[in-house]
Order: structure tokens, then C-alpha cells, then sequence
């Protein structure tokens, strides 16, 4: 009978010790996890861009749900031009951009899938240029890795972009945990690191080179001529336009008004080629009549070669804006209730700006 209870007891209680164990373990990883998405980002390079970054994505995020009209996607060459209060001041448009400097072409599918889980624009607006180049590892991924939040579409994106990288193996860790990669910065941790310091003034960009920097005078080429991008872009434009033509939201592709090379326009005429074998939308500001349009005053209005300042990202928006406007019916939100906070945004982001911009508003009118 002493051997039967002793059997019981063991028999009995075994089963619970294993459970709480397993319960204990389930925790721990719970809690290492949660502490793991806190501080992700926090040892991510500072800097000019990565403060930006985080201003961009945080502030899409904080946009109201099915608010938007018109979301763009891309590199700098969509926040370095369009700019969502000016385009709220000039028509009403309410729009906002995900957008950080060097966005690889391979994780723009992923972050479209991020901004529509929160927002049913009329038209998705993608950036042409970053399928315009050779096949590069692109350096500054972390931008996106820092500040997305974490979710299976962040797992894919990091695999794509390692799969048309040609990270492989154990290399691939630095990608899903950044805190690898730059784990030795913690003796340079600032407040900055921590604290969110640039406020969002409806995604607006205002970088201090965007403000201040100016180029010297050069001729705008337009050119016919077609020249080949890397094969990794090529797979990874097609994959995107894949899923393009299976999403009910409009898609158009711009390709903004830039000085470049021939051979390099010539990239954006390749990838124009592409994307119509698809039958999605391209507009392309570098030819002639269109890049004519903006009526620029190169020495005022670029910041350099490849991109626009605050003076010349107003007239861009205000054409291309008139543009989306016409061709996607997009609707004027002034005035109504749900979008009363976007004045007091582009007000301030005006007030901000203002010592910088050299146009009277009616300039262009």
C-alpha cells in the first residue's frame, strides 16, 4: 500500500512539474520576445536619415484608418518631391508617404502590403527609380528594419530582400535581428535613441539639406535610349507587378523629374517598359513636355542631381498633384470634419519651412 501511494503521488505530480515548465519556458521566450521588439530599433545607426525614417513610418502608422486617397511608396525620390501638405493646401489631397532614403526595390511589395493594412487609398503611387540601377546590396535596409513593426510581412520582406541580396546562412541574422549588426553602439546611446524627434507634419520632409542645399546650373537630357537594370531588380519589379495586377487599389509608377545621365534615364525607360507589359500605369516626368510642365529654375530648385529641394518639390506637387487629382478622382477633404487637424499640420509645417521657400504661391498658379 506505502509502494501504491508513492507510485500516485509520483505519477500524479509529474505531469503538473513537466507543464509548469513548459509554462516557465513559454514565458521566458514571451518575455525575452517583448523585450526583444522594444529595443530592436534602438540600436540602429542615428542619423539625418534614420531620425526621418522613423518620422516617416511611425507618422503613416498614426494616420486614422481608410483616411488616405493616395499613398506613395518608394525611395527619396518620393519625400524629396511630394510633399502631403502642400498637396492638402493646394487641393485638398489627402495623402501621405512611406517612404525612406534607399528603399530596396525588393521590400517595396512588403511595405505596400504594410500601408494597405491600414489604409484603402483610390491610387498607390510607386517609385520607378529604384528599379533604374544595377544589382547592389542595398545598405541602408535597416531604415525599414528599424521601424516597421513586426509581423509575418516583415519576415517575408527580410527574405526577399536577402534572397535578391544574396545573403545566405547565418549572415541572414543581422537582417531579422538588427541589434547584431550594431550592437556595439551602446556606449554612443542618446536620448534621440530612445525619444521620436521628429515630429510628423502630415509626412512632410523637412531634412535640413532638402531646406537649404542648391545645385549649380545644368542641362535637363531627355532621351529614347533603353538601358538594361540589374537582373535582381528585373525579378523583383516583375514579383511586384505580379501583385499589382491582383490588388483592387489603382497602381500607377512615377518616375520624377531628375538631371541625370543618359545611361541612367535610360534605366527608367527600361523599367517603363516593364511595367507596361503589365498593363499598370506610368508616368514619366522626364520627358520633355511633362519635365517642361514645372517650369524649374534648376540653380533654385534642386537640391542636387537626383532630387528636388523644398522649392522645387512645391511645383512638383502642385502638377502632379493636379494630375491625380484629374485622372484619379481624388476628392478635396477641406473642411470636413474628419480631416480638421490637417490644416493646423500643414500650417505648421508651413511655419517651418517658410524661411526656406523663395515662391510666392501664385507663382505657378
Amino acid at each position: 500500500m506505502k509502494h501504491d501511494r508513492m507510485w500516485k503521488r509520483i505519477t500524479c505530480n509529474q505531469p503538473v512539474g513537466w507543464l509548469h515548465n513548459i509554462i516557465g519556458n513559454i514565458g521566458f521566450f514571451l518575455m525575452g520576445f517583448a523585450i526583444f521588439l522594444g529595443i530592436r530599433g534602438i540600436f540602429g545607426v542615428s542619423n539625418e536619415y534614420s531620425e526621418h525614417a522613423e518620422m516617416m513610418i511611425e507618422g503613416y502608422y498614426e494616420e486614422q484608418e481608410n483616411t488616405l486617397d493616395a499613398v506613395f511608396i518608394g525611395n527619396s525620390h518620393i519625400y524629396r518631391y511630394w510633399q502631403s501638405a502642400f498637396a492638402w493646401e493646394e487641393y485638398g489631397i489627402a495623402s501621405s508617404a512611406l517612404s525612406v532614403s534607399a528603399m530596396p526595390g525588393s521590400t517595396m511589395k512588403n511595405v505596400a502590403i504594410e500601408a494597405l493594412k491600414t489604409q484603402k487609398p483610390k491610387v498607390l503611387v510607386l517609385d520607378a527609380t529604384a528599379f533604374a540601377r544595377k544589382d547592389n546590396a542595398e545598405k541602408k535596409v535597416y531604415l525599414l528594419l528599424d521601424n516597421m513593426k513586426f509581423s509575418f510581412n516583415y519576415i517575408d520582406m527580410v527574405e526577399n530582400y536577402c534572397e535578391s541580396a544574396g545573403v545566405t546562412g547565418m549572415d541572414k541574422l543581422q537582417y531579422y535581428i538588427p541589434i547584431i549588426q550594431f550592437h556595439s553602439r551602446w556606449k554612443e546611446l542618446g536620448k534621440a535613441d530612445f525619444v521620436r524627434t521628429y515630429p510628423s507634419y502630415l509626412n512632410s520632409c523637412y531634412m535640413e539639406s532638402f531646406l537649404t542645399s542648391t545645385i549649380k546650373e545644368r542641362e535637363h537630357r531627355a532621351t529614347e535610349v533603353r538601358t538594361e537594370i540589374g537582373t535582381n531588380n528585373e525579378a523583383d519589379l516583375r514579383d511586384l507587378l505580379e501583385w499589382c495586377t491582383e490588388q483592387e487599389v489603382k497602381v500607377l509608377f512615377l518616375a520624377v523629374p531628375m538631371l541625370r545621365s543618359e545611361e541612367k534615364l535610360g534605366m527608367i525607360n527600361r523599367v517603363e517598359d516593364i511595367v507596361k507589359e503589365y498593363g499598370v500605369d506610368f508616368i514619366d516626368y522626364n520627358e520633355v513636355e511633362l519635365y517642361e510642365s514645372f517650369d524649374f529654375q534648376v540653380t533654385q530648385d534642386f537640391q542636387d542631381t537626383n532630387h528636388t529641394n523644398i522649392n522645387g518639390s512645391y511645383k512638383f506637387t502642385k502638377v502632379f498633384g493636379k494630375y491625380l487629382k484629374e485622372q484619379y478622382g481624388l476628392m478635396d477633404h477641406r473642411g470636413e470634419t474628419l480631416y480638421a487637424s490637417w490644416d493646423e499640420k500643414a500650417r505648421e509645417y508651413d511655419e517651418l519651412i517658410q524661411e526656406y521657400f523663395i515662391y510666392p504661391r501664385e507663382v505657378i498658379d
